[in-house]
């Protein structure tokens, strides 16, 4: 016979990095990473493709663009060698 046990409520290991929901995330952190899915597709990061693809507006876009594109920038880095 197969009988289920509920896993316990915390099965997190002391101290793990519990990562934030997308809602907790600042603003141009989530910006930031879907011009890095859009870039890391091929696809050239423009506001207007900001608008088509996601879920911002183009108030937030005009407001935060430049630092989001900024830290993606800053997340892409390539290692070679």
């Amino acid at each position: 016979m197969i009988t289920f046990q509920q896993p316990p409520a915390n099965t997190a290991p002391a101290g793990a990095i519990v990562e934030r929901s997308i809602v907790e995330r600042p603003l141009v952190e989530r910006m930031a990473e879907r011009v890095l899915e859009l870039g890391m597709n091929g696809t050239a990061v423009t506001k207007d493709v900001l608008a088509e693809h996601t879920e911002f507006t183009r108030a937030e876009i005009d407001a935060h663009a430049a630092d989001a594109c900024d830290l993606a920038k800053a997340r892409a880095v390539r290692r070679v060698g």
